[in-house]
């Protein structure tokens, strides 16, 4: 028998298989892949595919203010540093690393499956005292016929929260994302396709991608505010990021600088001064299930989220 690395969650139509750093085959790049712990596959019975990328929703990078840890100067500490996955229970799995093996942040990482959801709840602590932190998380996708990310958020400029298309134009370059207004509101999943994303996209930022994308509404914008959510479609199923702390933000490539239709729809924490010791824990929930409408989406994010939606 084939000796697959991980733990196998499964709860009703969902499957997943929750990893740690080691070693594995990369089909994509073929060749070895280290250092993307957490979730590389999540599939549901009905679509019979792993929504991710070989790479997976893996824990990419953590620092603090002021830096400390054995790993502190590279930009990858968690993909590099030791790590150790349990599982708690039928339906949670433990990944854990310690602040002096990485890079100055403790952590403990439980991933939780009951279908239609993919809880990710983890808490962080310094050894020493700190100004800031930082976890960036990234996800990257499989094959998607649409690379955009729906959410509601307030630019500059903006009196109030709008629903925005996202969209990167490629991977390095500016860094930044682009966005243009889109009402989801009684859309069917096809409909929130409004034109072929290949044709304004590239795996690394070009000038002919910048002005594909302001050519069809487009723009940079600075987020002042964050609805605390995100959704991508994966065909007809809803692949929905909700986040209950303040401190999470987004960020997403067109390509995770492998391939386009693989884009990267990533998250990321920035908290404020901690003691050492002090724990922080966060909530992130991952809902997959068939489209049910934008109004379905909401009623999600008000439930995850209670009284901070």
């Amino acid at each position: 028998m084939v000796d697959i690395p991980g733990i196998v969650l499964t709860s009703g139509s969902l499957r997943a298989r929750i990893v740690d750093n080691s070693p594995r085959f990369s089909h994509l790049a073929d060749s070895a892949m280290e250092g993307m712990s957490g979730v590389a596959s999540l599939m549901h019975d009905a679509q019979r595919k792993n929504v991710f990328s070989d790479v997976g929703l893996n824990y990419e990078c953590a620092d603090t203010d002021p830096p400390a840890g054995e790993r502190r100067d590279a930009w990858n500490a968690p993909r590099l540093a030791p790590m150790r996955v349990d599982q708690v229970d039928d339906s949670t799995v433990r990944l854990t690393q310690k602040a002096a093996e990485a890079s100055g942040l403790n952590i403990v990482s439980d991933y939780r499956l009951s279908d239609p959801y993919l809880d990710h709840t983890f808490t962080i602590w310094p050894d020493h005292d700190i100004q800031a932190s930082g976890t960036f998380w990234a996800s990257y996708m499989n094959q998607v016929q649409n690379t955009s990310l729906f959410l509601r958020a307030m630019l500059d400029g903006d009196a109030h929260m709008c629903w925005y298309e996202a969209t990167s134009v490629g991977h390095s370059g500016d860094g930044k994302v682009r966005y243009r207004p889109f009402d989801p509101t009684d859309k069917a999943w096809h409909e929130h396709l409004q034109d072929n994303p290949l044709l304004r996209q590239s795996i690394t930022q070009t000038d002919e991608s910048r002005r594909a994308a302001e050519a069809v509404g487009f723009r940079v914008g600075d987020v002042r505010a964050f609805g605390g959510f995100f959704y991508g479609l994966v065909d007809d199923f809803l692949l929905l990021y909700i986040f209950r702390e303040p401190d999470f933000r987004m960020w997403m490539s067109a390509s995770g600088s492998i391939a386009l239709r693989n884009p990267a729809w990533d998250y990321a924490t920035r908290g404020g001064p901690q003691r050492a010791g002090e724990r922080r824990t966060y909530h992130t929930r991952v809902v997959y299930k068939p489209f049910a409408g934008a109004a379905d989406v909401m009623q999600e994010v008000a439930t995850f989220r209670g009284s901070a939606a």
